[in-house]
Order: C-alpha cells, then structure tokens, then sequence
C-alpha cells in the first residue's frame, strides 16, 4: 500500500473508528467499495483508509499512532496478498513495509481487532508462511467479499463492526446514503439460486437434444445380444456425459464470474470434468439396470431406477457447486444436489407420471432436473453462510 492520504478527522485514541487496511496494486477498487461502504454506516469520521506522512515523519511511529487509535483494523487481501514481490524480496517479510506494520500493529494492540477481509477469491495465508511478527493473523477468523454478493456479504461485516462500535453514527451527508441491514440484503442472495438454475436449464436443455444426434442401436429388447446392450448402454452413458459436461462448465464458468470476477478457464475445466463425471456415473447406474436384466423394464421399473441414478448425478454436480463456493463445501454441495435430483425424479416424473417419450420432453426433463440440482446446492450454500454468520455473531469477532 502506497499510504498517501488521510481520510476522516485526524485519529484519537478516544474516537471509535474502523481502519482498512490494503495494497494498493492489488485491492485498490475493493478496497474503496468498502471505504464506501463503512462511510455510509459509521459515518466519515470513523473510518480511515489512508494515513498521512509529511516529509520528515517516522512512518512506524504515524501508523503506530493511528493503528492504535482505531477500534477495528480491516486487513484487505487478495490472492496475492502475502506473495507480492518487490526488488526479488516479498514485501510483507520486510519489516518497513507499510501493510505489515500496519498489521503488526493492529495484533498487538488488544484494544484493536484485526478482522481479514477475503476479496477476489483469496484465501488465508497459512501461518508458517507469514512473518513470526504476523503470524498470529493466521487464526483469526475471515470474512469473504464476493462480487456476486457484495451488498449481502458487506451487510454481515458492518452488522459484526456494529457491535465494536455501538455509539458510531453516520454524520448528516452520510445519513442520504443507502445503509442497508444484513437482514434486508438476505434476500438479494437468493438471486444466486434462481440465477444459477436458469444457467442450467438453458444449458441443459440445447445440450441435450445435442446428445440425441449420436446413434443409438434402435435395440428395444435387453436380450437381442451383448454387442446390442453395450451399444444402448453406452450411448445412454455418452448423451448423460456429454449434456452434464457442457452443464457444469456452464455453472463452473458463471460462478466463477459471478462471484468472484477471476479467470474463468481453469473452472470451466473442472466443470466440464465434473459434470461428465455427473453424467456417466448417472448414465451406467440407469443404463445398467434397464438393459442388463433379462426382463425389459416398465416405465415405473426406470422412474424408480433414475431415482438413484438422478440422486447420484445431482449429487457430484452439487459438490462442484459447493467446491466453488467461498470457503468450499463440496460435501454439503453433494448432499444439497442430490437431494435436488432425488425430488426433481420422485415429484415430476414418478408422482406426475411424466413419461419423457419426445425428444424434446427429454430436453425439457433435463433442464427442471438440472435446474433443480443447482439451485439446491446454492440455496444450500446461502443458508450455510448466514448460519455462520449468525454463530460468528454470537461469538463476536476472534
């Protein structure tokens, strides 16, 4: 971080304030969203992004000073936070370095709470690869600041400052700024869902009727012959792999947008593994059972044997979901997802009696199921999030 300016009245021990701390080259755009933010809820007066060094003043004793001064030190980092090189040296393991000092500052000090504020798709450094003076940094408790919900995630970090700082509040001009509570941007989040589902869907269903192009056998009857079953199987598996492959890159590429702004590429990747990974496991469970047996199976043998396939389908694409969220949760992601594909199947195609005969019901098929899958993992995600943050408000910031 550049420190240049001073933002606010100059700091006191006395007032109540909230310092953010950042680097410029990496979180600069972050960083002022939350200055807005913090502004619009505390007010100007009590929060401070930039320090001011005259010429001739000792910078540790200035950010010693206003560090200290402060109730809650905001350490913004991103993916690069601890791996930033200058001159062939990492700057956070050079003892002048501003944001170090200002972090070192703020742990030592107990009448200051460093809270690490996770922007970018970053993650916590681990403790051994931070300065001895740092390290404690690494046990405290982290928030996340997705793009893809900032206004909810900023909601949960100003209703924990509100706590730290009950006599804060916003000055005359900052009152005509928007404040929203935590509580009024919940719902906000649920836009993930019905976002997530409709990239499924519209994903699913011109995918699938891709997949009708392959060839089948044409073979109705399980016992015309081994080479006859392996091809009724296998193109099962291939039209399940290829329409749960372009699924999950579709969902891995929107997430990674959505909620983080980052490179997509290497998800989109994962996603298209993941999501044939989905589909052929799906694809085998069903294909299997129907073909295999000496006895072709009726509609009600195959609804109920999808029931598990589907399960076992929605169930790896919802760890995809739960290992791109922020923290991952792959194992909630596969329990949320098959349970969506268990419901879609039990619901709409046993309770209903949909027989999916047309090519274009099968589209159609796929596209509820998928969408049923994903928005499950996501509204599982989502309900998690404010569970612990209502845990981490009881307990208070660590």
């Amino acid at each position: 971080m550049s420190v240049e300016t001073e933002t606010g009245s100059p700091p006191s021990a006395t007032s109540q304030k909230v310092f953010i701390c950042y680097r410029r080259q990496e979180t600069a755009p972050y960083a002022g969203r939350l200055y807005d933010a913090m502004v619009a809820r505390f007010g100007e007066g009590n929060v401070f992004m930039d320090v001011d060094l005259a010429p001739g003043v000792d910078f540790e004793r200035r950010i010693t000073e206003v560090v200290s001064g402060c109730v809650a030190l905001l350490i913004v980092m991103g993916p690069k936070w601890a791996e930033t090189v200058e001159e062939g040296r990492r700057r956070i393991d050079n003892p002048a370095d501003f944001v170090r000092l200002e972090v070192e500052t703020g742990l030592h000090r107990p009448e200051v709470t460093p809270i690490p504020v996770l922007v970018g798709g970053a993650r916590m450094p681990r403790r051994e690869d931070l300065p001895a003076e740092i390290r404690d940094l690494g046990r405290r408790n982290a928030i996340e600041l997705s793009d893809g919900r900032w206004t909810y995630d900023v909601g949960r970090l100003t209703k924990t400052l509100a706590d730290l700082l009950p006599d804060a509040k916003p000055g005359p001009r900052e009152e005509r700024l928007p404040a929203p509570e935590p509580d009024e941007t919940i719902p906000l989040g649920w836009r993930m869902p019905l976002e997530g589902m409709a990239v499924a869907a519209m994903t699913a269903i011109p995918a699938r009727l891709l997949g009708e192009l392959l060839p089948a056998s044409g073979v109705s009857h399980p016992n015309e012959g081994r080479r006859e079953i392996a091809e009724n199987v296998g193109t099962l598996v291939l039209r399940r792999t290829e329409t749960l492959a372009l699924v999950g890159a579709a969902l891995a590429f929107w997430l990674a947008r959505r909620l983080w702004g980052t490179d997509p590429i290497r998800n989109l990747a994962r996603g298209l593994l993941t999501g044939g990974l989905a589909g052929m496991l799906g694809g085998l469970v069903l294909g299997l059972a129907v073909y295999v047996p000496d006895r072709v199976p009726t509609f009600e043998d195959r609804a109920n044997i999808d029931l598990l396939a589907l399960a076992l389908t929605g169930g790896v694409l919802g760890s995809l979901v739960g290992h791109l969220w922020r923290p991952r949760r792959s194992g909630l992601g596969f329990l949320a997802g098959a349970a969506g594909g268990f419901l879609f199947q039990l619901l709409f195609v046993i309770a209903a009696g949909w027989k999916n005969t047309e090519k274009w019901e099968i589209a159609i098929s796929f596209g509820i199921a998928t969408a049923a899958i994903a928005g499950a993992a996501l509204a599982a995600m989502l309900l998690r999030d404010r569970a612990e943050n209502r845990s981490g408000l009881e307990r208070g910031p660590s």
